[in-house]
């Protein structure tokens, strides 16, 4: 698929198979990153986007005309009050009024089927077949188009990962500068003297990540049991000789790229069999990304990470995918897992094997890397050391 980018007003226009047919959008596109990928328009309340063939609207509520004129890449700019939204809210109810709206759109540009996202909103689609509408749910065209990023979204990508890794810094020197006491983590900062807790570390963490244009929700810093559990967020003292996962994925406020890496580490004395378990994910993570380029399949990467772990015994200790793509999402196409699609260059995609032991807890390492025709480019430059 093709996509042209006007660099003098950042703006993307599609040349693909999703403009062929008239294709519908109606969320906000504060989660709805497709919707924000297609107009560039970034608003929490609902609005409409309209392509087919080299035609492309944009219908949103009449407050947000002139920041939609500004800020979105589309040119034909309609508002609900072009179509008496208030008139039929008074008459009809507003659910009812806004079917009608969109209705009379559709009729306006003589269009009698529509193709819309599987997450389309069930009561308008049933409101517009009642109407005699042809609504047929498709899987995503913009998200495809999305999985291979140009130039501009890499250097998006490339400066959320500063600040992530900026983040990431801040929190492993935390740990490292942190005093012992009775097993547990004390913090060094000047008049503290407190525990160290995940909550602390956390808090540093996104503290970091907002004064650098950053949001961040649900930050692990997991330590010990809590570790092996991939996705608990971690809670309560950190202690020394266990390990920390600590996984980091903002997204810029502004630009609303991600980012995603994940270090483990330990303070003191850690026993050898996390040691060992840390040496196989390294070795594992540096194969995978060994294997990393464009035609292999994320499948075939997953493959080499599962099979050096079998062939240390560590084969019932990973329990998730190696990896997966990072955009506009923080998960995202493609999939490196079983299953995982061809890669190709363009394609951002997260390394991070993991081991997971519920008796002495959880090792994980994350890089971010783009992939490229002959190998890939690691966006992530902080070093891996497990004692620190």
């Amino acid at each position: 698929m093709v996509r042209s980018f006007e660099v003098s007003r950042a703006r993307v226009t599609f040349d693909s198979p999703m403009t062929q047919n008239p294709h519908l959008i109606i969320d906000d596109s504060i989660h709805n990153q497709d919707l924000y990928y297609a107009t560039r328009f970034l608003a929490q309340d609902r609005f409409l986007y309209l392509s087919s063939g080299n035609r492309e609207i944009l219908l949103i509520s009449q407050m947000e005309l002139g920041r939609a004129r500004k800020e979105s890449r589309i040119d034909d700019i309609r508002t609900t009050a072009d179509y008496d939204i208030t008139g039929k809210s008074k008459r009809y109810g507003r659910e009812t009024a806004y079917g009608l709206v969109v209705a009379e759109l559709l009729h306006d540009e003589e269009m009698t089927r529509v193709e819309v996202p599987h997450n389309f909103p069930i009561f308008l689609a049933d409101d517009l077949r009642r109407r005699g509408f042809e609504v047929v749910p498709v899987k995503s065209q913009v998200a495809e188009l999305r999985r291979v990023k140009i130039e501009r979204e890499i250097e998006q990508i490339k400066k959320a990962q500063v600040c992530c890794e900026a983040a990431m810094r801040r929190a492993v020197d935390a740990i490292r500068r942190a005093g012992i006491r009775d097993g547990a983590l004390i913090d060094s900062e000047p008049s503290s003297g407190q525990v160290l807790t995940s909550e602390r570390i956390r808090a540093r963490i996104e503290h970091t990540l907002i004064d650098c244009g950053c949001e961040s929700h649900s930050t692990i810093v997991a330590c010990g049991r809590d570790g092996a559990e991939p996705h608990s967020m971690g809670t309560g003292t950190l202690r020394a000789d266990e390990s920390i996962v600590i996984d980091i994925f903002p997204r810029l406020r502004k630009e609303r790229y991600c980012a995603d890496m994940t270090r483990t580490v330990a303070r003191g004395n850690p026993q050898q069999a996390l040691i060992e378990m840390y040496e196989a994910v390294l070795d594992a993570q540096s194969a995978a990304i060994r294997m990393v380029r464009a035609g292999i399949s994320g499948e075939d990467v997953h493959n080499v990470v599962c099979d050096l772990f079998d062939d240390r015994g560590y084969g019932k200790l990973f329990i998730h995918s190696t990896g997966h793509g990072v955009g506009l999402d923080v998960h995202e196409a493609p999939s490196v897992a079983t299953g995982g699609e061809v890669l190709k260059a363009g394609n951002v995609i997260t390394i991070e094997p993991g081991l997971y032991d519920p008796a002495i807890g959880g090792i994980r390492l994350e890089d971010l890397v783009v992939v490229t025709e002959s190998g890939c480019e690691n966006l992530t430059t902080m070093e891996k050391r497990f004692v620190v």
